[in-house]
């Protein structure tokens, strides 16, 4: 009896196999777990949002938290000024008519002017210029032009006429002041003009010299008080060498210096000048003489002198007023 042969074998050796239940199960379930990782993950996803918005809730700034400026322009620039002259060159080119007119105008309500004339609602202004602040007798000035004390002088006046408040608070003139300087002075030379004896105008001083193009201060005051003995022995030790000072002397390595201040540059006739020296053209004033003397190479570039220069302005000065010994007739000072 042969032995009966199972399904099993059988399929083994057909290389066949039929699935059954077991293996159908199995692949079903895979899927279900797929799907219901992905369901997780969604409600997870869901939730953690959900939370999120419960536990942070965000706001918007009414302001940046960091202000940033945008950088401040620049300042304008200062508008130049001119220089205002000076209260004494004001009065000696002021114009006394023209102060009358509007002194007498602006001011003649309440003052008289005459000699010996009444008081108005002010006092009389005549002989005022200079005379005490409180002049007229008997007059009721404000206590604070009693207290103020000394005299009219033309800075007093100026500054009074400019705004009586600012002089003296509490006044009991109502005159609202001269802004422009000019009529002020104006004014003060008309106011001036009312006395048997007018007093003297200020002097004006000159505005200090600046330094000239060269660079150098001015060598005038230094000339007011040169030596010229001292200029000829500095002189002598170094400029004779090449050059003689006497009338009519004859050139040597550079030209006869007599009579050279207040001549021409290139003064004599005959001598072979540099050309920078003949194109400079012009005379020998103090301050030419004072630039060649400081440093003759900046002076006139390429000149054929040697000599470096005399870096002390008072010994310049020295030698300069010596120079202007050696003539007939010496140039004035300037």
């Amino acid at each position: 009896m042969k032995p009966r042969a199972c399904r099993h074998h059988a399929a083994v050796r057909g290389f066949s196999f039929i699935p059954g239940p077991t293996e159908h199960f199995m692949d079903t379930r895979d899927i279900n777990k797929g799907l219901a990782a992905i369901l997780v993950s969604g409600i997870a996803f869901l939730t953690t949002g959900l939370v999120g918005d419960l536990l942070v809730r965000p706001r918007t700034l009414k302001e940046p938290a960091i202000k940033i400026e945008p950088p401040a322009p620049p300042p304008p620039p200062a508008a130049k000024q001119e220089a205002q002259p000076s209260l004494p060159a004001l009065l000696a080119k002021a114009n006394p008519t023209a102060g009358a007119m509007f002194g007498k105008l602006a001011c003649g309500i309440c003052h008289t002017f005459d000699e010996g004339g009444k008081a108005g609602v002010g006092p009389n202004l005549y002989d005022v210029v200079g005379g005490p602040r409180a002049h007229m007798q008997g007059f009721a000035y404000s206590d604070g032009l009693k207290a103020k004390g000394g005299e009219w002088t033309y800075e007093a006046l100026d500054a009074w006429l400019a705004k009586p408040a600012d002089v003296v608070p509490g006044t009991k003139m109502a005159f609202g002041g001269i802004s422009k300087p000019e009529q002020r002075a104006d004014v003060i030379v008309w106011l001036r003009s009312l006395s048997h004896d007018p007093k003297p105008l200020p002097e004006v001083k000159e505005a200090a010299a600046p330094a000239d193009a060269g660079g150098l201060p001015p060598i005038a005051p230094l000339l007011a008080t040169a030596d010229a003995k001292a200029g000829e022995t500095y002189a002598k030790t170094i400029c004779t060498i090449c050059h003689t000072v006497n009338e009519g002397g004859r050139a040597v390595v550079g030209p006869n210096l007599y009579n050279v201040v207040g001549g021409p540059k290139a003064h004599m006739t005959g001598f072979a000048y540099s050309e920078g020296m003949k194109s400079k053209g012009g005379t020998w004033t103090y301050e030419d003489l004072n630039h060649w003397l400081a440093k003759p190479s900046e002076y006139v570039p390429g000149n054929k002198m040697a000599f470096a220069g005399i870096p002390d302005a008072k010994q310049r000065a020295n030698v300069i007023a010596w120079l202007r010994s050696l003539s007939a007739n010496p140039q004035p000072l300037p």
